[in-house]
């Protein structure tokens, strides 16, 4: 109920709060911060907001790819926050949390991997096998603690959530198999069906294998090798099946991939093989696994003349340390689609299409790994997007 403190309502409006479906219909077009507070109105209005239904109906009824709010990059030593928070909106806010505090946790935590609006996170204590792991929504501070993992050694743990799908989310753990040397097995977890189980059977794959940067997309969850064969795993079928990667340049030995990650509903990959090279090509993939295309050419030029810090010395070209650059995220969504990257603790925004660019702020320099030492050819920065989302956890 109302509070009798507030005006009094015309019978049009009560007439429109005391009608469920008007009412919900209302819901679904306010901005996600309003409906936060809304919660706290009448435990009828909780109800309403927190129902696993009106979040994916929301999801629905707005656009399918929202464009990330903002970004994360964990800080290389801990401290409070020990994250850095990069807003992408012209309204500038605070972050939406500074440092979620699960109930039993004692170590510190670490995110592991941004998924449509929630974070898979870990305790900081030891290696897989031995951590809590968590999935945490940022935006409303809710957080559940998945169930132990067996004992034995864990390669990665990989989140999939697609909201326009269903309101389940999944976690795929990637372990040696216990029937045969050097092969693996996956245990997948439901938040719908619980307890962990095994899937897909025991398959190989090269020691090269990135498990613990697993990437989510199209209703399966790839990972990258850098020297032989990459992967997926469909969760449909759950199956393992071979990924198709553009060709290695000659005299190249391995794979240099320096970004692989999703947004705007499309699967990105970003490899640097040459050490003045100033324009990225941004290749996507096909919706049926079946090759990449190049779907950006992106002009760094404008910017290394503002940052040249960002081009490598003769020396560094000759030992392979480039590029003096990390690109953190490839952002599409409703607005146009842009190049996020990290230039000496600089984070610089770059268009796509005209390669004008922006500053948006300056991050604690250092952070590039919370989880696994960078494998070389793998030139990645931990970075992790924000999407507002009413996903219940």
């Amino acid at each position: 109920m109302l509070s009798s403190k507030l005006p009094r309502t015309s019978p049009a409006t009560e007439q429109v709060l005391i009608n469920d479906d008007l009412f919900f219909q209302i819901l679904l077009r306010l901005p996600i911060r309003s409906l936060l507070r809304f919660k706290s109105v009448s435990k009828r209005w909780l109800s309403l907001i927190s129902n696993p239904n009106f979040s994916h109906r929301r999801t629905i009824s707005h656009h399918p790819n929202p464009t990330p709010s903002g970004i994360f990059f964990p800080r290389p030593t801990p401290k409070s926050p020990p994250f850095d928070f990069i807003n992408f909106t012209t309204n500038p806010s605070r972050p939406p949390f500074e440092s979620p505090h699960f109930a039993d946790d004692k170590h510190g935590f670490l995110i592991l991997q941004s998924c449509n609006g929630l974070f898979l996170c870990s305790t900081y204590n030891g290696n897989y096998s031995t951590r809590d792991f968590y999935i945490h929504n940022p935006t409303t501070n809710h957080h559940t603690k998945l169930p132990y993992l067996q004992v034995g050694a864990v390669f990665g743990l990989n989140l999939a959530f697609d909201p326009l799908r269903s309101s389940d989310y999944k976690v795929i753990c990637v372990r040696y198999s216990d029937a045969y040397t050097d092969t693996f097995q996956i245990e997948m977890y439901s938040s719908v069906t619980g307890p962990w189980r095994p899937v897909q059977g025991v398959f190989s794959a090269p020691l090269s294998m990135r498990f613990d940067s697993g990437v989510y997309w199209n209703n399966a969850v790839h990972w990258i090798s850098t020297s032989e064969n990459s992967l997926y795993f469909d969760l449909r079928e759950e199956k393992v099946h071979d990924l198709p990667m553009p060709g290695v340049p000659d005299g190249q030995e391995q794979r240099r991939v320096k970004y692989f990650g999703t947004c705007g509903g499309n699967l990105n990959l970003i490899e640097i093989y040459e050490a003045q090279e100033m324009e990225l090509n941004v290749y996507q993939m096909q919706d049926d696994h079946c090759g990449w295309f190049v779907r950006y050419r992106v002009d760094l030029r404008g910017v290394s003349v503002v940052f040249p810090e960002m081009i490598p010395s003769e020396d560094d070209a000759d030992l392979g340390l480039f590029p003096k650059f990390s690109v953190a995220a490839v952002v599409e969504g409703i607005e146009e689609a842009s190049v996020v990257l990290e230039v000496d603790g600089k984070i610089v925004r770059v268009n796509v299409e005209s390669g004008r660019f922006e500053r948006l702020g300056e991050i604690e320099k250092g952070g590039c790994s919370s989880q696994l030492p960078l494998a070389v050819g793998f030139g990645r920065i931990d970075a992790f997007l924000y999407i507002e989302s009413l996903a219940s956890v």
